[in-house]
């Protein structure tokens, strides 16, 4: 970026020499770094986490998943003896597909006026043993409905299909038992299933499950104006303004203002993912002092800097497996990871407890999983160190 600068400004100014525009340059490398501001208080930084969680549902993400299945549903009413009677929509490992689905579809349903049925797992059960019993009990209505000759549609929803296995001798049995739901009387019944695209890549490669979903889709970013709309309503509350770019920014891009410069960051290094940039964009706020010669009660003004992301540390062997597992199941509990590592609870808890000092992994009640604005850089690390991440 700066060696462009430096071109920019020998080519469109012609009485700088290329020493001085070096010089320019060279005293733009820290500027960014040198605005010193003040972190904000632990009140404060709640107040925006609250905010930022109480925000609804990111329509975009909404929206696509409305738009997918209805275009295969209809494809499915129109010639239910050819068409794929399923459809799987994949997200992030840190992406809350089960809400999102499950919210999205539901008002899907009501303005089709078509009968759904929600799997109501809220988490994988305690018992890894009994995930395919719990199924059965849920589901098993579906296999005494096949004598039926003429039904009503009726769609099958399983909101996060993490839940429904664990990476253990005795954890996929339940994949097994949808696996063969999925080939019973595909004329009346339409499956929406939604999965975490890092448990995804690892099924298929088990179980070959593609070819029991005949649509597979993947959620795309959410775009930097989709980012930027809704994020308006926390932007107006706490009246946030926006830092300047660094100087070379302002030239190269000098149609953008603060803002269109903020969120191409934001999108950027988020992915698109609803919940990184979530994070993204609390960390990057700060407080910045007012010029007291203005008349106001409060010297100081909520500034959001260029969000950027955590490096990442120094993993050991044993934590990149661990990390691993919370990607391929998104959440699980301490029990529940030792069983899909093959080790100790006592074990695992030592790593846990590091993992969740350095930031990487948090902790909700007794679940435990990643966290949304480390997942860029980890997907990365492991996928460069060979681990299944994507479909190859």
């Amino acid at each position: 970026m700066l060696g462009k600068l430096k071109s920019w400004l020998v080519n469109n100014l012609p009485g700088l020499n290329s020493l001085f525009a070096e010089n320019i340059t060279d005293s733009l490398k820290t500027s960014e770094s040198e605005k010193l501001l003040d972190e904000l208080s632990p009140e404060m930084y709640q107040q925006l986490v609250d905010a930022v969680e109480n925000l609804p549902i990111n329509q975009a993400e909404q929206q696509a998943i409305i738009s997918s299945v209805d275009e295969k549903f209809e494809s499915w009413q129109k010639a239910p003896n050819q068409a794929n009677n399923s459809v799987l929509i994949l997200s992030s490992p840190v992406t809350a597909v089960s809400s999102i689905l499950s919210e999205a579809l539901e008002e899907w349903a009501e303005q089709k006026k078509v009968s759904i049925r929600i799997l109501p797992l809220t988490s994988r059960p305690t018992a890894i043993a009994s995930i395919k019993t719990k199924l059965e009990h849920y589901l098993e209505s579906l296999s005494t409905s096949n004598n039926s000759t003429k039904q009503q549609p009726e769609v099958i929803i399983i909101p996060n299909l993490s839940w429904c296995f664990l990476r253990s001798l005795e954890g996929l049995a339940g994949i097994e038992y949808l696996q063969s739901l999925l080939c019973q009387n595909p004329q009346n019944r339409f499956w929406v299933v939604g999965a975490n695209q890092v448990g995804w890549t690892y099924l298929n490669v088990v179980f070959s499950l593609q070819a029991y979903f005949g649509e597979v889709v993947t959620l795309s970013e959410i775009e930097q104006k989709e980012l930027q709309k809704w994020f308006d309503p926390v932007i107006g509350q706490f009246d946030i303004t926006f830092d300047s770019p660094s100087i070379d920014k302002q030239i190269l891009d000098g149609d953008k203002d603060n803002k269109e410069h903020y969120f191409d960051r934001l999108h950027s290094i988020s992915q698109g993912v609803s919940l990184v940039a979530a994070q993204s964009f609390v960390k990057s706020i700060r407080y910045q002092e007012i010029d007291e010669a203005e008349e106001t009660s409060d010297t100081r003004q909520l500034i959001a800097q260029l969000p950027k992301l955590p490096s990442l540390p120094a993993l050991e062997s044993e934590e990149q497996y661990l990390l691993y597992s919370l990607l391929l199941h998104s959440d699980l509990t301490l029990s529940a990871l030792a069983t899909s590592l093959g080790d100790e609870e006592f074990q695992v808890q030592a790593r846990i407890q590091m993992l969740c000092r350095k930031g990487i992994v948090k902790q909700k009640e007794h679940t435990y999983s990643i966290n949304p604005i480390y997942y860029p850089p980890l997907k990365q690390y492991l996928e460069n160190n060979n681990f299944l991440i994507a479909q190859r």
